[in-house]
């Protein structure tokens, strides 16, 4: 186990520590998916925290929850999840996640502060980006400054995907898609609605994958489908790959 990984970004229980000691390095390094957006509100850590959960259905996941708020850590300390969690907002270590090798994944949870040296730390490690927003014209003026400010100039992979979308004006999310697209913004063609489950799942503490309500897998397929449409991307179109 390298240092990084017995520092803070490894905050587990013992049982759990002594699980991970016993993994074998795979051939790959894992592989680091930032939610990023330099605005609050918009849906990082729901969606940090699905497609997590999603992940670890079949592979070996750990959520870094990079925000001092920590809303990640809160959740996943509700209840038992399959994924493993770490609060970790140190740029130094932040910058090293790619040399953990009990993962196949890392999914990022970030702050909404654009300067932050714990976000760029994030961004600069991530092999893909994704940026959560409302189609809401004041959410979508705050994500285009992330992505000019802190995405584009560095390179990095990354697509925006529409979250809080209101099923009664599916249109409108359509209409700002196009918008997007026009002003050289990527996107998902995938939509994250908005429904009460999401709510009531966090407050018991589990993933939308896990929750029994109303619209609860409506909820779960919209991030399936975020998940099927990245996978295409980053695979360059093999649907037999891991991610």
């Amino acid at each position: 186990m390298t240092d990084f990984q017995s520092t803070k970004l490894t905050k587990l229980q013992s049982s759990r520590v002594a699980k991970l000691q016993s993994y074998r390095v795979r051939d790959c390094k894992v592989k680091i998916l930032a939610i990023v957006n330099g605005k609050g509100g918009v849906g990082k850590t729901t969606t940090a925290f699905n497609l997590a959960a999603i992940y670890a259905e079949h592979m070996r996941v750990l959520l870094v929850d990079a925000d001092p708020q920590g809303s990640s850590t809160w959740w996943a300390e509700q209840g038992e999840q399959k994924f493993e969690l770490a609060h970790e907002t140190d740029p130094a270590l932040l910058t090293r996640l790619q040399t953990v090798t009990e993962y196949d994944l890392a999914v990022c949870d970030t702050q909404p502060a654009l300067r932050s040296e714990s976000l760029q730390a994030v961004v600069k490690s991530s092999d893909y980006v994704i940026l959560p927003s409302p189609p809401a014209p004041m959410d979508l003026k705050a994500l285009i400054e992330t992505v000019q400010q802190a995405i584009a100039p560095l390179g990095v992979p990354h697509r925006v995907v529409l979250t809080r979308v209101d099923p009664r004006r599916i249109k409108d999310a359509m209409d700002a898609l196009s918008s997007l697209m026009a002003a050289g913004i990527p996107v998902f063609s995938s939509l994250i609605r908005q429904y009460a489950a999401h709510e009531r799942a966090a407050l018991n503490g589990v993933p939308i994958t896990q929750w029994n309500d109303k619209n609860a897998r409506e909820a779960e397929s919209d991030y399936k489908r975020l998940i099927d449409e990245l996978r295409r991307e980053w695979n360059n179109g093999n649907e037999k790959k891991p991610f």
